[in-house]
């Protein structure tokens, strides 16, 4: 850029543009292939797809219209009926030539039930037929290019005759009663495929218009399922789309459903198939795009599988997905036939994106920018400071912002992109509603801001704009343009671009019809104009030179008649004009590739040469632009830069040079295709070229470099600095080794000079002088360090002895302007795509992680569709490719080269691809681990046993100051009189306190050996008397009880912490009445208290004995149990009369319901628990004024 540039970065255009609804390829059998573009408010833009993808220009559709299918025709075979007027094969290829040679025919229709032929040449209608039956839905051509099948919302299919450029009713198929939604021909005519809103996929014969086959697809809820596309194959295998979401592939001889795929989220809404019918694609709201491939025999079909004895075996695979657009995808468009296989997409996201077909999906697509790039949207004001835009049948005019000046000295100070002031924004001053019948075709502004001028199909209009403080008032001027600025035969006076001299005093205007005219309009004020000449140099073939050269009524120029076929004839519009600053010239260029320069205020004409020979590959301007001395610059297609000397009729010296063949490749090659270009004042001999991602500063006396240059300038400054930084690296690191390498030689100088003192002299100097000569040659190695730097800068494609051309900045996107309106001040307008989604309407919704993903789209996951996914972590991504690589291991799924492998894999293949022997390796491991918890488990079952031991014996020996017990037999001997009882499990027990079942023998658990001396049965209650009466040991048995508190305070005590006691089976009395006492905070002492047991069996009298303080309480109560006595213990606190107790009856151990407490070895220690509950105090039977507890006694396992 220019030192002290200013750039005036806009963003307040409000574009919006319109959805795509169709994309449709011209025939193959066309000479330059074309793509028609339709927009939703019936707007068709031409695209040339020859080599990139670039726009050419817009058909403009009625104001408000729609727009829902397109259809091309290119007839290039006799119909039998124009056989029979021929008589001699010489007559007949004749005419069959000029059917070839004529242009394509393009049709288009929607919801306003008319079709319409359009003129490609004047952009205007060329026929228009009713559609019989409303709303049209979809057409479609054959493949001999005679009829047109239409689809309407009245359920008929009705053919209309297009054979020798006729467009009329021929009949109607039988009626359905559901509207006709798409619509397909098969490859020999001989049927037609359509997809309809009840369901259904219908096959027709269109020799008696019946139907015969029908296809029903299922629904899913309450309303019919919707075909929305259709396609028919070369093999005859039917393709349809539904609003499932499912993509399913017919047979055509069965009528039945040969393989179905849940291809998206949502309705599936267009198709499009290669040549060869061995790849579809689909998409639709969902908007992934979905490719299908025909494999035959484990390969991709190829043109000659049908000879090798696999294609039999021939399926359908899901092969990819990509995901291109943000909105529901309407239109897609594959082409085979040209040099580079393209697919084409468009949707409610307004951008067209291609991509080549072949190596998808890994194939990046290419977005073309949302406007129309090459249409002249935008127009400044260089003197008015405005900027006019233009979108469909409305103008708007914006004022720029103006920021404070900056001085000389601050100006060299401040950095490349840094902002400035601003003390006045821009402001909004008009926005005009033109009434016309169709969008507008182009619009200009004058360089003072005073004139408007804007056209239709149906003529130009011009406006006068008066500025004043409250605003701009808009008149229209009255008897602008006049009558003859076209001649009378001209039908059409629709302008496609206008340009206004520097100095206002006249209009350049181009027709449709090929016409440049130019108007004199230096007396607008007073409705005065006048046709100055008319210019035909666009006007080639013989017919139209003839016709003007009769023209008598204006000045007018007529072109030179040459061999220009009709194809190429029939497609010709002017899309480009530039006026010279000097207002001597005007240049034009149509979209043939013809390019003129005539004068304003003469006769002089020229019509440049082609710029490429036309054997080669064709190449035509994108713009046009004069820079100072009335030089025209032509950028083209290719991307290559043209500078033409309209006073020496001659292509400059640079350009001859350089202009096709030595541009450096990052240029040439880039996607988008320059859209204008700018020309500062303060650098006569520069210019500036844009396109939709960048701005290039090309000066016009300099080489362009190398062609591997890297153009970028903040690229190529960060190379530089890189590279200079690694260069002081190892220069700095290399000097460091010197000087130790340097140390070196000086102590083995001074080594050598002491062990020549014992050696003779000569000796002694000839040491000295080789160390010395060793040191001077280290010394003499220092590289060239700025020659390594220029070295590796050309290596990186960085000539440092070449000055910089072609300086490229990519710093603004989607560019819609950029010119200057001043020395070193440039207008940049963009239109952020941010911006641009904002104003449309809601996307499809879908979950993060709910994609509706099933097996085969799992197996072709990739790093790319996870992004799509919503995946963007790498380290995510490839956890759940890891984890689809193993599934496809258990399953058996092959895996391919393009599969997925971890790293850690790739160093085994034998195991990685050894399914069997990975499920082996799993089911051993998980067995392991299961093994090691069951381990795991024993193993802290016996730390808390030995724990438990461990208390018991520190309570023994250290707080009772007790002996040990003496060792007790763990294991069961098998020469001892011993029974073993079976411990119940937790679940069982939890039953038994609940109530809900009895104790069952027969569980399984652990056994400990009980003597059978000492086991009590169901003898009588003398023998039972007896027992406790001796107060001898009957089992080691833990109980846990578990006492629940009933009081005043129980709610106070119900948020305490739980606390636990450990208690053994042998304490005794004095041991467990003190810990009871404490957990029920009775602030009393303990010896106040006495414990008693109470037992007999059900049906019997209740027995009550007193507990010596030296009895187990646990050993008896266990003992009562096992003999089905119901023991039951009574807290009783002593009176003054000692022959008094209050007694409390404290809970049971599961009497009467088996809820005891499970046997275990006497020798492990037991938890006793005491849990608060809550009660009301009314349940004691306590007396007045004394203390009463209550509370239920259970045990646990």
């Amino acid at each position: 850029m220019s030192e002290g540039m200013q750039v005036h970065r806009c963003r307040f255009t409000d574009f919006v543009p319109q959805a795509i609804n169709a994309i449709e390829y011209a025939p193959a059998t066309v000479r330059r292939p074309y793509v028609a573009v339709g927009r939703a408010n019936g707007d068709i833009e031409i695209w040339s797809a020859k080599g990139n993808l670039v726009y050419e220009k817009t058909i403009p559709g009625v104001v408000n219209g729609s727009l829902e299918t397109l259809a091309w025709a290119h007839q290039t075979k006799l119909t039998k009926d124009d056989l029979e007027l021929f008589d001699t094969e010489k007559e007949r290829e004749k005419a069959t030539r000029r059917l070839t040679e004529r242009a394509p025919r393009l049709f288009s229709a929607g919801l306003n039930a008319v079709i319409v032929e359009w003129d490609l040449a004047k952009l205007v209608p060329k026929a228009a037929v009713d559609s019989y039956g409303g709303a049209v839905w979809c057409m479609s051509t054959n493949h001999a290019q005679t009829q047109l099948a239409v689809g309407t919302e009245d359920g008929h299919i009705r053919l209309f005759d297009i054979t020798d450029d006729k467009l009329v009713y021929q009949r109607c198929f039988d009626k359905i009663k559901a509207r006709i939604l798409s619509v397909a021909w098969s490859h020999d005519d001989q049927t037609i495929v359509t997809g309809s809103a009840d369901g259904a996929v219908r096959v027709w014969n269109t020799d008696t218009g019946r139907m015969a086959a029908r296809m029903t697809l299922p629904r899913e809820g309450r309303d019919p399922t919707l075909v929305w596309a259709v396609t028919v194959l070369p093999s005859g295998t039917i393709v349809s789309g539904d609003s499932r979401g499912h993509v399913i592939f017919w047979d055509h001889v069965m009528h039945v459903v040969q393989q179905d795929f849940r291809a998206l989220g949502a309705d599936v809404l267009c198709l499009g198939a290669d040549a060869d019918g061995h790849t579809v694609f689909a998409s639709g709201v969902d908007p992934k795009v979905t490719q299908f491939k025909l494999f035959a025999g484990g390969k991709p079909a190829s043109g000659d599988t049908k000879k090798k004895a696999g294609f039999r075996n021939k399926k359908w695979q899901l092969a990819g997905i990509r995901r291109y657009h943000t909105h529901d995808v309407r239109a897609i468009a594959v082409s085979s036939h040209l040099d580079r296989d393209l697919l084409i997409t468009g949707g409610v996201d307004t951008q067209v994106t291609s991509c080549e077909s072949r190596p998808f999906p890994n194939e990046n697509p290419y977005r073309q920018p949302c406007f129309p790039p090459l249409n002249g949207v935008v127009s400044v004001a260089t003197e008015g400071k405005l900027i006019l835009q233009r979108q469909a049948n409305v103008l708007k005019l914006w004022s720029l912002g103006k920021a404070e000046p900056i001085s000389q000295v601050l100006n060299g100070q401040m950095e490349s992109g840094q902002g400035l002031q601003v003390y006045e924004r821009q402001r909004d001053l008009l926005q005009m509603e033109l009434k016309t019948k169709t969008n507008l075709l182009c619009s200009t502004i004058s360089s003072s801001g005073r004139l408007v001028a804007a056209s239709d199909v149906e003529g130009p209009k011009l406006f006068s704009l008066v500025h004043s403080e409250s605003g701009v008032q808009v008149r229209r001027v009255r008897g602008f343009p006049p009558e003859n600025f076209v001649p009378e035969y001209s039908e059409s006076r629709g302008a496609t671009q206008m340009r206004f001299t520097s100095d206002e005093a006249k209009i350049a205007i181009a027709t449709v019809d090929g016409f440049v005219s130019i108007v004199d309009i230096s007396e607008w004020q007073q409705g005065v104009f006048t046709t100055v000449r008319r210019h035909c140099q666009h006007r080639n073939t013989k017919d139209e030179v003839e016709a003007d050269a009769g023209c008598s009524d204006v000045l007018t120029h007529p072109g030179e008649a040459k061999n220009i076929v009709a194809a190429v004839a029939d497609m010709r519009t002017i899309t480009s004009m530039a006026v010279s600053s000097s207002g001597k010239f005007v240049a034009t260029s149509d979209s043939a590739g013809y390019v003129a320069v005539v004068g304003i205020d003469n006769k002089g004409a020229t019509v440049l040469p082609p710029l490429a020979p036309r054997k080669q590959q064709q190449e035509w301007p994108t713009s046009l632009e004069f820079v100072t001395g009335d030089q025209l610059v032509l950028p083209t297609n290719l991307n290559h830069v043209f500078v033409w000397d309209a006073v020496k009729r001659s292509f400059t010296k640079w350009s001859r040079a350089f202009g096709a063949t030595n541009i450096p490749r990052t240029y040439s090659r880039m996607m988008s295709c320059v859209a204008g270009v700018a020309v500062n004042p303060a650098e006569p001999d520069c210019i500036y070229t844009f396109a939709t991602n960048h701005i290039t500063r090309i000066d016009l006396t300099l080489a362009p470099g190398s062609q591997s240059a890297v153009l970028n300038i903040h690229k190529r400054k960060q190379i530089e600095q890189d590279i200079i930084a690694k260069v002081v690296e190892e220069k700095e690191r290399e000097t460091s080794e010197r000087l130790s390498e340097q140390s070196q030689y000086k102590r083995k100088r001074k080594q050598s000079v002491s062990e020549s003192a014992r050696m003779d002299v000569d000796d002694a100097a000839s040491d000295v002088a080789s160390v010395v000569s060793e040191a001077a040659s280290v010394r003499s190695q220092g590289k060239d360090w700025e020659g390594t730097i220029v070295a590796r800068l050309r290596e990186a494609g960085i000539n440092v002895a070449e000055p910089h051309n072609f300086r490229m900045t990519e710093r603004y996107q989607n560019l819609m302007h950029a010119s200057f309106v001043d020395a070193n001040t440039m207008v940049v307008l963009e239109r952020p795509w941010i911006d641009v989604a904002s104003a449309l309407p809601a996307a499809f919704h879908r979950h993060k992680f709910e994609n509706s993903i099933d097996g085969v789209v799992l197996i072709n996951l990739d790093h790319e569709s996870l992004k799509d996914l919503g995946i963007r972590a790498l380290g995510k991504r490839l956890l759940v490719l890891k984890s689809i690589y193993f599934l496809k291991l258990q399953h058996d799924v092959p895996i391919t080269s393009d599969s997925y492998v971890p790293r850690t894999v790739d160093a085994e293949p034998d195991y990685a691809h050894s399914s069997s022997f990975q499920r082996k390796h799993t089911r051993q491991t998980e067995e392991n681990i299961s093994r090691l918890m069951e381990d795991i488990s024993t193993l802290s079952s016996e730390v808390t046993t030995v724990r438990n031991d461990m208390q018991r014996m520190y309570r023994l020996t250290i707080l009772e100051n007790k002996p040990l017990p003496a060792p007790q037999r763990h294991m069961t001997d098998p020469f001892s009189n011993t029974v073993l009882v079976t411990r119940k499990s937790q679940g069982d027990y939890d039953q038994r306190r609940e109530g809900k079942g009895k104790s069952q023998p027969g569980h399984v658990g652990s056994t400990t050996p009980v003597s059978a001396a000492h086991s009590p049965g169901p003898g009588t209650i003398n023998g039972i008397s007896s027992l406790l009466m001796s107060g001898s040991q009957a089992v080691h048995t833990p109980v846990t009880p578990h006492i629940r508190v009933y009081g005043d305070n129980a709610l106070q005590r119900e948020n305490e912490s739980y606390k636990s006691f450990r208690i053994s089976a042998d304490d005794p009395c004095s041991i467990i009445l003190p810990q009871a006492l404490k957990k029920y905070h009775i602030n009393d002492s303990w010896q106040h208290y006495i414990l008693c047991i109470q037992f007999g069996a059900s049906g019997k009298g209740k027995v009550e004995r007193m507990l010596a303080m030296d009895e187990r309480p646990l050993h008896l109560f266990q003992q009562l149990k096992d003999a089905g006595e119901s023991p039951v213990f009574v807290l009783k606190k002593k009176t003054s009369d000692s022959s008094q107790y209050t007694s409390t009856k404290i809970g049971t151990f599961g009497a009467g319901t088996g809820s005891g407490g499970s046997v275990s070895n006497g020798s492990r220690s037991s938890l006793l628990s005491f849990e608060q509950a809550n009660a009301s105090s009314s349940s004691l039977e306590a007396p007045a004024g004394r203390s009463s507890v209550a509370g239920n006694l259970t045990t646990s396992s």
